[in-house]
């Protein structure tokens, strides 16, 4: 309340006739640390948005949000550079967005100035629960940043920078948690900058962000959710199962768990939306959460038994992560491959990918394809083409950041039929009842935006994406891709 009087949020007026009041209310939470342990109590003053009516009460509501390949790449970039990474968050972050619109709510119990049938408050700042607040807040640390002389990604609105003397200066905006890395005296300057522009948290060097437990050590830094991983086993109460080396069992196919009897689709659904936020920093379930997450509708009990099977080997893996260490350079590099045919219910592929800056992914994706391939050669083109678009958004955020013009990326492929379809720029037989989104891929490899290469089908590190492996496989590309347990995590006990 003390900050909503200061922001001046509001003004109380008469109760307007003909106008809609949006009602009010406090809410409690309690906000934890990354070991479990209460960090501080929260209450908050809200507005019930669902009663707004649209045209009248708001008009744009989307704001965006820094995406998950964004962060990791700018993890990766500073173990690569040796930056430290600092955090901050803004208190009471959606009082500092104007409201544009004429809205009124109700005034909050225990603290009414007037009698509350009488008068209300129309609001001249944001409040939480408006369905316009996010707006409100981002178009306001936008413009901000913007006339601080920051640049704004085109990769992505929530990632700026700025070059001063040679020195760059990196901010990431996910809603009202701020990371910042570069060069150290730019950050303390631009934190003072923050400290006098908004009612900031300086929260140090950056340990805990949206989830992610980060450890920064020289040489390294290591990314990882063991504690959510822990949480999803006490909530499904597999915290003492038996572990297993593999997501799902090698053989595992969805023509066999299609004519098991059905199970409860609510539950099913919670554990599949657990592990789809665990896919954060564990690509190697990337796939099997792709697999389960396409029975949503109708679940069997064998689709159940392999979601079990995921967090048996959650269970023992639960501590590892993502593994950036420092090398040298910072390259881009990825792998695609598809799988054929491999769905026994519509004979639809799927393409894998995976990017990597240095020896650590920061990009991966497992996707069934919207058509039917007639090949494996022709799922492997589609597969390489949703490749392409990845690698031109992550050249795209290096070539903003850098000011360099970038090498062509190079995307390794196991199929020689793909490469040689990418590079003919004449249509075929082969090629020409292919849908034209997918040929995309030849103008960037005319362009030289990127290059196929060839890699042996025991090097493909996109397999972990597009089948299930036995434990040798599986394990030795799970490695490559920088999948690690957390090299740090003695030392901290000690």
């Amino acid at each position: 309340y003390d900050s909503i009087v200061r922001n001046s949020a509001w003004e109380i007026v008469p109760r307007p006739e003909g106008k809609s009041v949006v009602g009010s209310r406090w809410i409690y939470k309690v906000k934890q640390a990354a070991d479990g342990s209460v960090e501080k109590y929260k209450a908050r003053f809200v507005a019930r948005g669902f009663s707004q009516i649209e045209g009248i009460d708001y008009e744009e509501t989307f704001a965006p949000v820094a995406r998950y390949s964004s962060i990791r790449t700018i993890l990766a970039l500073s173990a690569q550079m040796g930056w430290h990474i600092h955090q901050m968050d803004v208190k009471t972050a959606f009082l500092n967005g104007v409201i544009e619109e004429e809205v009124y709510i109700e005034q909050p119990e225990g603290f009414e100035i007037f009698s509350s049938e009488s008068h209300v408050c129309r609001l001249k700042r944001a409040l939480y629960g408006l369905k316009q607040a996010p707006r409100a807040w981002y178009t306001r640390i936008d413009s901000y940043f913007t006339g601080l002389g920051f640049s704004k990604s085109e990769a992505d609105p929530n990632l700026y920078q700025i070059v001063v003397e040679g020195k760059l200066l990196i901010i990431v905006l996910y809603v009202d948690d701020l990371i910042l890395t570069g060069d150290e005296q730019l950050i303390l300057s631009c934190k003072e900058d923050l400290a006098r522009e908004f009612e900031m948290k300086d929260l140090g060097i950056l340990h805990y962000f949206l989830g992610l437990e980060i450890w920064q050590r020289s040489g390294g830094l290591f990314v990882s959710q063991g504690k959510y991983s822990r949480e999803i086993l006490e909530r499904f109460n597999m915290q003492g199962c038996k572990p297993v080396d593999t997501p799902l069992p090698g053989g595992w196919r969805k023509e066999d768990a299609t004519s098991a009897e059905v199970v409860d689709a609510t539950v099913y659904r919670q554990l599949v939306g657990s592990l789809m936020y665990l896919v954060n920093t564990r690509p190697d379930i990337c796939y099997a959460v792709n697999q389960l997450s396409q029975a949503m509708v109708k679940p069997t009990k064998l689709f159940w038994k392999a979601g079990k099977h995921v967090l048996r080997y959650i269970r023992g893996t639960s501590g590892y992560g993502l593994w950036y260490r420092q090398e040298d350079g910072v390259k881009l590099s990825g792998f695609t491959d598809a799988d054929w045919a491999g769905s026994p219910t519509d004979r639809k592929s799927t393409s894998g990918g995976v990017f990597s800056i240095g020896s650590t992914a920061v990009s991966w994706y497992s996707r069934k394809q919207r058509s039917v391939a007639l090949s494996s050669a022709e799922a492997e083109y589609m597969a390489a083409s949703l490749a392409a678009c990845e690698a031109i958004w992550m050249r795209k955020i290096l070539a903003g950041l850098f000011r360099l013009h970038l090498e062509p990326t190079v995307i390794y492929c196991d199929n020689q039929s793909c490469i040689k379809l990418s590079a003919n720029p004449v249509f075929h037989d082969r090629s020409k009842h292919i849908d034209i989104r997918y040929h995309h891929i030849r103008d960037c490899v005319q362009r030289r935006i990127m290059m196929l290469s060839y890699v042996p089908t025991e090097d493909q590190d996109a397999d972990i994406l597009t089948k299930a492996l036995t434990r040798s496989k599986f394990e030795f590309h799970r490695g490559r891709i920088g999948v690690a347990d957390n090299p740090y995590l003695a030392e901290r006990e000690c």
